[in-house]
């Protein structure tokens, strides 16, 4: 059995994270997350001057700023790009999705994710299956427009890349003004934010290829390893280091 006691499965648009509970500082990122307490539960709170939340079942909309706390429990985490806006995508600290009908089957994978005996493959199923429990929308808006689509594509393509804002337009068929307005209305996220978060996927993905940190946070288009530091503890709630503590599947992209 693989001796990482933590393990991170990364595919377009997702990533699964199974392994010990870390205590977060206070952070937010584009990404909506659910989060399942394995052993038992966990804390939570959206605010400094909120109560801690006891839960075992929780959803954290994306931007929505959180802070975990827990001792000894394991924790999976579910991280969900949903740059269409999705509806009904609201923070939920004591979520209901733990009773939904398919969420024994979820709590299973979880079990073998656990012990490192998930593929690539039964993880994205995994995923989707959690998802599926929730109320969370996945499919866009009607009249989401293509061409917010199609620069989508293209950060997804080239995630390393020193993409911005006037080349997606130039691609487009946009004015950068027009372009910049028109994502951040239709994905409720600026596109420097959307960038970030692509680039700090990026760098996670060069982690697990065996890269050291340095070289990760060059490949990932971050001027250096300080840059994506600053980037990764503030978007996640945890140092990057984290990361070379984990077991690392990801599937790399068609181009």
């Amino acid at each position: 059995m693989n001796r990482q006691h933590s393990h991170l499965f990364l595919w377009r648009g997702r990533a699964l994270v199974i392994g010990p509970g870390i205590d977060s500082r206070f952070h937010a990122h584009f990404g909506s997350q659910l989060t399942w307490g394995l052993d038992g539960p966990f804390q939570a709170r959206l605010a400094p001057d909120q109560p801690w939340t006891t839960t075992r079942a929780a959803i954290f909309a994306s931007n929505q700023p959180h802070q975990i706390h827990c001792e000894a429990t394991l924790l999976a985490h579910l991280f969900v790009e949903l740059p269409q806006r999705a509806q009904g995508a609201a923070s939920v600290l004591a979520a209901t999705y733990a009773s939904a009908p398919g969420f024994a089957q979820v709590q299973a994978g979880l079990a073998q994710a656990r012990l490192g005996r998930l593929a690539l493959p039964q993880a994205e199923q995994l995923g989707q299956e959690w998802l599926d429990c929730t109320a969370l929308v996945e499919p866009a808006q009607p009249g989401f427009d293509h061409r917010i689509s199609q620069a989508l594509a293209l950060i997804a393509a080239q995630p390393r890349s020193a993409i911005n804002g006037a080349a997606l337009a130039a691609a487009v068929h946009l004015s950068a003004s027009r372009f910049t307005h028109l994502f951040r209305q239709q994905t409720g996220l600026s596109l420097s934010r959307y960038l970030l978060w692509s680039r700090l996927l990026a760098a996670v993905e060069a982690v697990g290829r065996g890269d050291n940190m340095t070289h990760a946070a060059h490949a990932a288009g971050f001027a250096d390893l300080a840059h994506m530091s600053r980037t990764f503890r503030h978007t996640f709630g945890v140092v990057p280091s984290e990361l070379q503590k984990m077991a690392i599947a990801f599937k790399r992209e068609e181009k």
